[in-house]
């Protein structure tokens, strides 16, 4: 009896874990899609300090984002997350000593990560919505 309960009680834990874990998740990806926006207008707009704020805000999320698919050891993910991570850090000097260009091309390495991440891990659900794969 006492195992089951363990068990069960295991079980619960890691469900609600992984709900908290998706929640987090969801907002990390709201905040990067908003943000990925604002970047690539102030790059347009040769606003270095406004794109630099967004290339950094950008990496502290897609650093948690690695730490995410860390934890459900998928390799692949990681490898995006981890290369927009560092291509967003490295829009940041860009955008800051004023090289818009370099930035620009930047930009289009690493929001390829993303792409290629949603491609791989993301399914559109009936209702719009989509959800991790």
């Amino acid at each position: 009896m006492k195992r089951a309960l363990l068990i069960a009680t295991c079980l619960l834990v890691a469900v609600v874990a992984w709900s908290q874990d998706e929640g987090e998740y969801r907002t990390w990806m709201q905040t990067a899609g908003g943000t990925v926006g604002s970047l690539k207008k102030n790059l347009d707009a040769k606003n270095g300090p406004a794109a630099a704020a967004d290339a950094r805000k950008l990496q502290e999320v897609f650093n948690h984002v690695h730490e995410f698919w860390q934890t459900k050891n998928s390799e692949d993910a990681m490898k995006f997350a981890m290369g927009a991570s560092e291509g967003f850090g490295k829009i940041a000097g860009q955008a800051s000593a004023g090289k818009f260009d370099d930035a620009s091309a930047t930009f289009k390495e690493a929001t390829a990560n993303c792409g290629g991440c949603h491609s791989a891990h993301r399914e559109k659900a009936a209702d719009g919505s989509f959800r991790i794969k």
